[in-house]
């Protein structure tokens, strides 16, 4: 608990066991709630083509994330007597997703809308597939920490949230307002020996898009065996994803982005026998 002198003497076991300064706690009062909107549309393959379509709106509400260890969202819980209060969008929380899967086999070729008079060609410019996944979501929610508690229990606490934190052009550089204990800044220092009332959750980091592009082409050596040629592209326009924004509150590294996260631009070529 927050207070004055040394931390021992505050641990929650302190009044029945002394020198116990670390304990486990086994608890069955976890809560999590997920609502959603789901609108998929889909395109069953005909006339060499499918494709599907889903969007969805969901909140996801929980109280116990990571089994307590905290992570982007803070100290959780803050304070272990009301564990209730940690109460907040969880650190998987998606607002918003869409996603796009389209499969194209192209009609070109041998017994196709658009063949060749030769076999050459047809086999050739023939029997082409592509495929493609879309998929843009919102960011992840994460929670502010004070760079310096005032708590003095021995670990981070979050700030006072005075004010709005959103500004107009958010860049990697400078993701949230950041500004601590100055006219019109969003966050302040708490009372000394008392913890914050900025709640888990509350911030957002970036949105993610990303492509996967792929490439097929079938060669139909004889009737029992086939030849496919396979041409993948991951996150073909090298987009990057970037990792939420440094969160401890009056430290310089606060609302800069300096990590991505998945994989940049990956290119894999194979070929497969089906028989």
């Amino acid at each position: 608990m927050p207070g004055p002198g040394a931390i021992t003497p505050r641990y929650p076991l302190a009044s029945i066991a002394p020198g116990v300064v670390g304990d486990t706690l086994a608890a069955t009062d976890g809560n999590s709630v997920y609502n959603a909107l789901q609108i998929t549309a889909e395109k069953r393959f005909s006339n060499g083509i499918s494709f599907m379509s889903s969007y969805s709106f969901a909140h996801a509400i929980d109280n116990v994330p990571l089994q307590e260890g905290g992570n982007a969202e803070g100290p959780v819980p803050q304070d272990p007597r009301y564990r209730f209060l940690d109460r907040g969008d969880s650190l998987f929380d998606i607002r918003h997703r869409f996603s796009q899967t389209l499969l194209y086999d192209l009609p070109v070729g041998q017994g196709r809308r658009f063949h060749f008079s030769s076999k050459w060609e047809n086999t050739l410019f023939g029997d082409w597939q592509t495929n493609l996944i879309f998929s843009k979501q919102t960011g992840l929610p994460f929670a502010p920490v004070l760079a310096n508690s005032v708590a003095n229990t021995g670990s981070s606490s979050r700030p006072n949230l005075v004010g709005d934190w959103h500004i107009s052009n958010p860049t990697i550089d400078h993701w949230f307002n950041t500004d601590l204990n100055t006219p019109g800044a969003p966050w302040a220092t708490p009372a000394q020996f008392t913890y914050g009332n900025a709640g888990r959750g509350i911030l957002r980091g970036p949105g993610r898009t990303n492509l996967d592009f792929s490439v097929f082409k079938q060669y139909f050596l004889t009737e029992r065996f086939h030849l496919q040629f396979r041409g993948e592209f991951f996150n073909v326009l090298n987009h990057p994803q970037f990792d939420l924004p440094g969160q401890s509150i009056g430290s310089p590294s606060a609302g800069v982005i300096t990590n991505t996260v998945g994989t940049p631009r990956d290119i894999q070529f194979s070929l497969k026998l089906l028989f």
